[in-house]
């Protein structure tokens, strides 16, 4: 009853994440079909592993560039205006897709999904949004309610997706991501309120200095610098792994598109029905035991990955997959949120997805070329061997305490 309650008193306080949930739940509507076919399609148009990989390093290029872009924009000129940006850059993104004639034109669709930053990782004006829209104690369950509407929508959407562009094609599909873009553009702007304080806000003179000592955008803070050490490792070995899976699949085992939307629904299900009551417990448990049992999960999903070919343990290995997704993104984002005071949190959350998405530029290629020269497990024992090092870094240097230095919980 205690659960219930909370989430009911988070969204009668906030029109914010009521507004956000809905933009969630269009989004990944339409994305649940578009994550399952657009590597098969790129693949259609005569794309090797390596070309694909190539189009995801050059994501992680324009993600980094992006992330650092709108986090310093937000903490100057507002969280609303800059996270509407970030739609208009994925309706153009969507337009290559539409318009692609070969795998090239995705180099032009990585550009502007890129430069989105909302691209499977957590936009930095998103995050203060919400860490800004409610109170500290229920940070946690305010991200899962947030994320979890949006999984839940592509549970159903997935295998629509695999289903239509087996039997009619994929023009379908980006077509109705472009609609859905529309709308968020559209609802955010009349719906989304300002969380910024006014007196934070100038366009003038913060933009013209927004490049100005660019060593200090990029540098760590001292505080925080294992979760850029953990966040970097992480995203070089999903990005050389997980990142090209659907493709791998299709070339390797001969997957279709139905097959591999059974997969992401699977994903979203367990990720979608575990979010909301895993980010109530964070609130009250603790963060950083849930950052441990993450990896734990996501070790044991890529051991399943390396031992089996078979298309049902796949997919239950994708359900772990989404159920360490669940356990680390509203754990690790809380905890960096409670270490860093508002009028520097967007900058800081925008260089903790800059540095790592930096370092991962070429992992997709690396991993394509890998798997080339030594087969499908190769670069999933990679990310196994880098999930343990992860595992001991947040045992061992991670404090749980918000506040370390204070002694706050």
């Amino acid at each position: 009853m205690e659960f219930i309650n909370e989430l009911r008193q988070v969204l009668t306080l906030s029109e914010n994440i009521k507004t956000m949930a809905v933009q969630s739940l269009v989004s990944e509507a339409c994305f649940g079909m578009f994550y399952v076919v657009w590597q098969p399609y790129i693949i259609e148009l005569e794309a090797t592993i390596p070309q694909l990989g190539l189009v995801q390093g050059v994501m992680a290029l324009f993600a980094a560039v992006g992330s650092l872009l709108w986090g310093r924009l937000s903490d100057r000129v507002g969280r609303k205006p800059v996270y509407s940006a970030s739609f208009v850059c994925r309706f153009i993104a969507l337009v290559f897709c539409l318009t692609a004639r070969s795998w090239v034109s995705f180099i032009g669709f990585g550009i502007f999904m890129g430069f989105s930053a909302t691209w499977m990782q957590s936009h930095p004006a998103a995050a203060a949004l919400m860490t800004e829209s409610v109170d500290e104690a229920r940070v946690g369950t305010a991200i899962s309610i947030y994320m979890s509407l949006g999984m839940m929508a592509s549970i159903f959407t997935a295998p629509l997706g695999g289903y239509i562009a087996l039997n009619r094609g994929y023009k379908l599909i980006f077509l109705s991501c472009l609609a859905g873009e529309l709308f968020n553009i559209a609802f955010i702007s009349l719906r989304l309120r300002e969380t910024l304080a006014s007196e934070s806000r100038s366009f003038r003179g913060q933009v013209s200095g927004l490049w100005k000592n660019l060593a200090d955008f990029i540098r760590p803070e001292s505080s925080l610098i294992p979760f850029y050490v953990v966040s970097v490792l992480s995203s070089f070995s999903y990005r050389m792994s997980l990142s090209i899976l659907y493709g791998l699949l299709v070339e390797v085992y001969g997957f279709n598109t139905v097959q591999l939307g059974l997969m992401s629904t699977t994903f979203g299900v367990a990720w979608g029905l575990s979010q909301i009551p895993l980010g109530w417990l964070m609130d009250r448990h603790g963060k950083k035991r849930f950052l441990l049992m993450s990896q734990t999960v996501s070790m044991l999903a890529m051991v399943g990955y390396i031992a089996s070919k078979s298309f049902i343990v796949f997919v239950a290995m994708e359900a772990l997959s989404g159920l360490g997704h669940a356990m680390w993104i509203p754990a690790y984002l809380t905890m960096v949120a409670e270490r860093m005071p508002s009028e520097k949190r967007a900058s800081t959350l925008g260089k903790l997805s800059t540095l790592p998405q930096l370092f991962s530029i070429p992992a997709p290629y690396i991993g394509g070329v890998i798997y080339q020269a030594l087969g499908f497990s190769a670069p999933m024992l990679i990310r196994l061997a880098i999930l343990l090092l992860c595992l001991s870094i947040v045992s061992i240097f991670i404090d749980p305490r918000s506040n370390p230095a204070s002694g706050k919980q």
